[in-house]
């Protein structure tokens, strides 16, 4: 399974946190399941990073997974519209990031990991192809 890990799974993971989605990250990275990141959740789980004695290993770390990147300008189109219309449905998502991620995750057929609930919210809308990598929290 490919699985795109979000930020705020590895802030879980990172920090010990005792989570689900904490956990997961640790069972994928020590499984044979294809771990992605993007570049914008690299940014986010890097400029949180508060010991920078651990920025090398975490980097490392990061540096083995698969990268994924926007397929050009059509995936960023493709987010401003997932927003636009989870805001006509009355729902507001706080976060253009969470939706330029679930298009990532989409145009690359991979599960997402995450503990968002905007990620929630944007996939469990229909709207979108990717999904949990199990069903997300009640």
């Amino acid at each position: 399974m490919k699985v795109l890990v979000d930020t705020s799974a590895w802030v879980d993971f990172l920090n010990g946190y005792a989570s689900a989605e904490g956990a997961a990250v640790a069972e994928f990275l020590a499984g044979e399941d294809d771990v992605c990141t993007c570049g914008v959740i690299v940014s986010e789980v890097f400029q949180g990073l508060r010991k920078s004695a651990a920025y090398e290993e975490i980097a490392s770390l990061f540096r083995e997974m698969t990268f994924l990147e926007p397929s050009g300008i059509a995936a960023y189109f493709r987010a401003a519209d997932l927003y636009r219309t989870l805001r006509r449905r009355g729902i507001t998502v706080r976060s253009t990031i969470d939706c330029l991620i679930a298009i990532v995750a989409e145009d690359n057929g991979c599960q997402v990991l995450a503990r968002d609930r905007d990620m929630t919210t944007i996939l469990s809308s229909g709207l979108l192809k990717a999904g949990f990598w199990r069903s997300p929290p009640a």
